[in-house]
């Protein structure tokens, strides 16, 4: 009888938990470009995959962690049939820990937090070869900050689609010269937006 009582308060807790916390896995890419690098467009390509957590705040609303991989940075293609040899390219990979708050509206789910990054290593080429910022020089941060937003599309309670853009709010490299062109604009900033599959192995929507 008390094995008993105990394996039912045991199912009824690990029930309870699953309601109230969910967790799970996601992979995906993003498509990123740094702002103050002189090069436009979201044509750097990257991985993003990692883990999630969420709890409910309220019946509508949840509370979400997260920890990711995510590669960010710049690339622009020479075209030399137009004349343009220009090449440049910087991978920037990072650890990045967002904290979401996501609402619930059918199958859909918005969300919007802050994320911080930490760098793990950069690489930059150009139409010469490899190359690394002189000394002398401003040097990448090893921190990005962040605002997100994003969107959820559940095709069942385990698989969710995510859409998601990311900019930073601090530059991760301040401007040589010092000069803004802008009050706002003292360096380089990174944008992404990031396309994942998540699989929920823990809880229900």
């Amino acid at each position: 009888m008390r094995y008993t009582l105990l394996v039912t308060i045991l199912i009824m807790g690990t029930s309870i938990s699953a309601q109230q916390f969910r967790a799970g896995v996601s992979f995906g890419v993003n498509a990123s470009q740094i702002g103050g690098d002189g090069y436009s467009g979201f044509n750097k390509a990257g991985i993003n995959t990692g883990l999630f957590s969420n709890t409910k705040i309220t019946k509508e609303l949840d509370f979400q962690f997260e920890i990711n991989y995510s590669e960010k940075g710049s690339r622009k293609n020479a075209r030399p049939d137009k004349d343009d040899n220009d090449f440049f390219l910087l991978r920037m990979p990072y650890i990045e820990i967002p904290l979401m708050v996501q609402y619930h509206k059918k199958n859909f789910t918005y969300e919007a937090g802050l994320s911080y990054s930490r760098l793990l290593s950069s690489y930059l080429e150009d139409e010469n070869g490899t190359f690394e910022i002189e000394p002398q020089l401003n040097q990448f941060s090893d921190n990005d900050f962040a605002f997100l937003l994003g969107v959820n599309f559940s095709f069942t309670d385990n698989i969710i689609m995510n859409w998601r853009f990311n900019t930073s709010f601090l530059p991760f490299r301040k401007f040589d010269s010092g000069s803004n062109e802008l009050p706002f604009d003292s360096g380089m900033y990174h944008h992404y937006v990031a396309f994942t599959l998540r699989y929920q192995f823990l809880g229900n929507l």
